[in-house]
């Protein structure tokens, strides 16, 4: 995909803008030729800063979703994961291309479970029309924590392949569009501004975000997950400050229908307390039901 810097492209623009009105003299002696070659040079420019791609997610199981990607000759299942930090491939895949994974790196899953796994450098993951180059990835076998009924993935795409982009994510209708300058401009004027956290995990090299879920005068923050597909997920600790829980030394415990609050949205949601290492977790049910402008550049996020 052709693309110019937006500070680039608005130079440009002023360029042909004055070629154009020199042209114009020149047209009224007879020279239309290259006017007619600077409005074509315009009209291709400004398309191509309109130009965006739309990555197809899939339905895999439930709700959870996978998308298709293109390592080297061959396309493989991953997980499309807003939840899972890290953006892994399988240790099949590392074989396949005549690499070696190396290192040891520590993540933790919700409920605190420890999943140790070693890393690979220079990967180039080809999305529909995107080509995508990641200098390192995580090596593990998501397959080991899935029930072995279900298709085999060969990895996992997460947030922090786009973590240099523009996406807007709706999970409703399986897409995920790569924004430029243009049409992020013009879609944020209808969408509001989310208080959020990106966060980049214990060694730094994670990328998840977390919103911000207001409850009595204090601010609670949520892990963006639509890989979640149990409930709306509070932690122990917040379902007792929320006055939804007497006892925070419970494990689980459903709490029924709660509202909360996304944007200009109210949502209610079937709801949880939970034993997990963060004060609650969306699910898909709830991102479903609204559309997300994530701005990775700068660490920030709109919904609508």
């Amino acid at each position: 995909m052709f693309t110019i810097p937006v500070k680039k492209s608005y130079a440009l623009r002023e360029y042909l803008n004055l070629c154009m009105v020199q042209s114009y003299g020149q047209f009224q002696s007879g020279k239309m030729g290259k006017l007619y070659l600077y409005i074509t040079v315009l009209l291709f420019v400004s398309s191509h800063l309109n130009a965006q791609d739309t990555l197809r997610l899939k339905k895999y199981f439930g709700d959870l979703k996978q998308i298709e990607v293109t390592i080297g000759d061959s396309s493989y299942n991953f997980l499309f994961d807003t939840g899972g930090g890290e953006t892994f491939i399988s240790p099949e895949i590392v074989k396949r291309q005549n690499k070696s994974d190396y290192g040891s790196l520590t993540a933790f899953r919700m409920h605190g479970e420890i999943i140790k796994y070693q890393i690979c450098d220079s990967f180039t993951f080809a999305i529909g029309n995107t080509t995508i180059f990641h200098s390192i990835v995580g090596v593990w076998d998501i397959m080991s924590v899935l029930p072995k009924e279900l298709p085999k993935l060969y990895g996992i795409l997460s947030l922090k392949s786009f973590h240099d982009k523009i996406i807007t994510l709706d999970l409703y209708n399986n897409k995920l569009i790569l924004e430029n300058a243009h049409s992020f401009k013009k879609k944020i004027k209808t969408m509001t501004r989310l208080k959020s956290r990106f966060a980049n995990g214990l060694n730094g090299n994670e990328l998840t975000i977390f919103l911000n879920i207001p409850n009595r005068n204090r601010n609670y923050w949520f892990l963006f997950d639509c890989g979640n597909l149990d409930n709306l997920l509070l932690s122990n600790n917040t379902a007792v400050e929320w006055g939804l829980q007497k006892d925070a030394g419970k494990s689980t415990q459903s709490l029924g229908v709660i509202n909360i609050k996304i944007g200009t949205k109210e949502i209610a949601s079937e709801s949880k307390a939970d034993n997990i290492i963060y004060d609650g977790s969306l699910n898909y049910s709830v991102l479903s039901k609204s559309i997300f402008l994530i701005d990775f550049r700068h660490g920030e996020i709109w919904a609508n």
